[in-house]
């Protein structure tokens, strides 16, 4: 089996097919991360962590390369995403029975795979408060201007991890998440991986988004985590945390389940998946 991943948009896209390239390589497959469109005539599948992504070979899979804080928003239902997910995908690999719910008007086979990029960051103990900022690239909904970084150093190690396609980061996103106990974000995917990872989350909400918010996104999401608007609320969040690092465990466990399946074995998962589809193609 060969195949390729189109990671030629973003770099960082890379960070969701490395445990599955590892996998396949494990199993003796040929397994290519690509970062331009040379077209390979005996690929089996081409993997897209992006709709915009030309298939380079074979059978073309899109994967979604991070949880959509916003899955029925405007762009989702565009009728340029929808031709690009057409046009160049004919297979869905997404994360739980709740996004294949959410992605069944593409009329495309989906498949439930998990969240591979996310296996080696489950059940990560924390020894010390490590705060990390990780807020959306919206310019209408991002908390950016109304956070002071600042005084979050009070509280411990402050992490701030912009969005990778307009900040260079110290730390890979992976990184950023293995050592911080406290997540901060927005309407950033950041802050549905921390939850899903158990790690105590604060989401800053829009002032144009707050009171609608139950029409964008599953009120468990937001239930799971400690919504503020102000920097006080922010603060007096992260005291609660410090205090109580098991206060909305509950909640977080049970959206986990509900947002990601195969925890820490998806990357297995999507090679299996791999497998099977390749046998039943060729029958």
């Amino acid at each position: 089996m060969k195949v390729i991943f189109n990671c030629k948009h973003y770099d960082f896209h890379k960070d969701y097919c490395i445990n599955i390239h590892n996998e396949l390589v494990k199993r003796g497959y040929q397994s290519i991360i690509s970062t331009d469109e040379t077209y390979y005539p005996d690929a089996d599948f081409t993997i897209q962590p992006d709709e915009a992504c030309k298939k380079q070979g074979g059978i073309g899979i899109w994967i979604n390369h991070a949880f959509p804080f916003i899955p029925h928003n405007k762009f989702y239902l565009e009728s340029n995403f929808i031709q690009d997910l057409k046009t160049n995908s004919d297979y869905i690999f997404t994360f739980s029975q709740q996004w294949a719910d959410w992605h069944s008007h593409y009329n495309l086979p989906i498949e439930i795979v998990g969240m591979p990029k996310l296996d080696n960051l489950f059940n990560i103990k924390k020894q010390k408060t490590v705060i990390l900022y990780a807020p959306t690239w919206n310019e209408d909904l991002t908390s950016l201007h109304k956070v002071n970084i600042d005084r979050l150093k009070q509280y411990g190690e402050v992490i701030f991890r912009g969005h990778p396609a307009f900040h260079d980061n110290k730390y890979t996103l992976d990184e950023a998440l293995a050592k911080a106990s406290i997540v901060i974000s927005d309407y950033s995917s950041v802050g549905l991986e921390s939850i899903v990872l158990n790690i105590p989350t604060i989401m800053f909400e829009s002032d144009k988004w707050k009171n609608k918010r139950y029409e964008h996104i599953s009120n468990d999401a937001m239930d799971a985590a400690i919504c503020v608007t102000t920097q006080h609320e922010l603060e007096t969040a992260i005291q609660r945390y410090i205090n109580n690092p098991t206060y909305l465990e509950d909640k977080r466990k049970n959206y986990s389940n509900i947002l990601c399946s195969y925890q820490g074995t998806a990357a297995q998962i999507f090679v299996d998946k791999l497998e099977k589809l390749k046998k039943k193609l060729k029958k």
